[in-house]
């Protein structure tokens, strides 16, 4: 098991007991969590007109984090030996939002809108993620939010269907992608745009099963019904919340582990960037292995040689910059939680960057 080193913070007569030095989880120790499987209902005709769609289908072949994914060995039935995927969360991220407007009796308009937002706003991630993404971005001038952009606009070669539905079922695409840009400005768009959000509210907790000791944050579908129904903000659950998103960072999502996968990924794909093109960020995962096996060859050489990967890597990608990104997420106990402009407030991160060579990561 993971050990744990605790500091306490004192604000007033407050204390806080911080989870700071856990480490990232063998698997055989992954506490449950949401399976890759659960049996996830929604109930709006829209969204299960969109679910038939290409788009979103596709999401069903796209790892939920990324090159880390492959960290877990098969997909059997265990929690811990579930591969998630993007539609999952998608899926997830829609029933959070529509419970949040069931609860609290949306119209049914502003409800269809909440609902499309939340199920669109991943439909343009590419293969591995976002650890391929900064490759794309430079090289070909694309990445998930334009792409999301341009798929539910029906300008790819995926077509018009989900722009169709959209129209159909008379919901304002615009206000859409609004809410998935987090430029609405309506009365719900603090579901989308809040540092709490719906989006992140299932996406860290998906990834709780390797954050260390079960978190204290329970469901967040709980946690939505009790912030929609109680008329105030849940601050116990959002306290919550923020530890585990802390822990699921930096055990996680920024594990030494993750960050080798993802710069070798990227070093092969800067190699060889000749052949590779903007339409593969339209592939899956599988059909993008099939085009490019050897770069998923590389992912398994991290995993088997971990221990001498220097040897088993080109000499020059070792000399490859990298940079690091380090966030970290604590609560501000002065800060009462009775306004949603309270919650930059309360909820709060720091973040430092700096440039590594691929060969201190090796070594360290």
């Amino acid at each position: 098991m993971a050990q744990m080193q605790c500091k306490h913070q004192h604000e007033g007569e407050t204390q806080r007991a911080w989870l700071c030095a856990p480490a990232l989880m063998h698997t055989a120790f992954a506490s449950p969590t949401m399976r890759s499987d659960d049996d996830v209902h929604l109930s709006d005709n829209v969204a299960l007109a969109l679910l038939t769609t290409q788009p979103l289908k596709r999401l069903a072949g796209i790892g939920f984090l990324g090159a880390i994914d492959y960290v877990k060995k098969g997909s059997g039935r265990d929690p811990h030996r579930r591969r998630h995927n993007r539609l999952e969360h998608s899926i997830g991220v829609a029933k959070l939002a529509e419970t949040y407007a069931l609860e609290i009796e949306m119209g049914e308009a502003e409800r269809k809108t909440l609902i499309c937002a939340a199920l669109l706003h991943d439909v343009g991630h590419g293969p591995l993620s976002h650890t391929l993404e900064p490759v794309f971005e430079e090289y070909f001038g694309t990445n998930h939010h334009r792409t999301t952009r341009d798929i539910v606009k029906g300008t790819t070669r995926f077509g018009s269907h989900i722009l169709d539905i959209l129209s159909e079922f008379e919901v304002d695409t615009e206000e859409v992608l609004a809410l998935i840009d987090g430029e609405d400005v309506g009365r719900y768009s603090f579901l989308f745009s809040s540092p709490i959000n719906i989006d992140t509210l299932e996406g860290i907790t998906r990834c709780r099963a390797f954050a260390g000791p079960r978190s204290a944050f329970g469901s967040a579908s709980a946690a939505v019904r009790r912030w929609a129904t109680s008329g105030r903000l849940p601050t116990n659950d959002f306290d919550d919340f923020w530890d585990l998103k802390n822990n699921v960072y930096n055990l996680v999502i920024n594990a030494p582990i993750g960050r080798l996968l993802d710069t070798v990924a990227q070093s092969y794909m800067v190699a060889n960037i000749d052949r590779f093109g903007k339409n593969d960020f339209l592939k899956t995962e599988k059909g993008f292995r099939a085009s490019h096996p050897e770069l998923f060859a590389y992912l398994s050489v991290v995993l088997e040689h971990e221990d001498d990967l220097r040897s088993h890597l080109p000499k020059s990608w070792l000399d490859a910059d990298v940079n690091i990104n380090d966030r970290k997420f604590f609560v501000d106990d002065s800060i009462e939680l009775v306004g949603l402009h309270h919650i930059n407030a309360r909820y709060k991160q720091t973040r430092s960057r700096q440039s590594v060579k691929l060969d201190e990561l090796v070594k360290g």
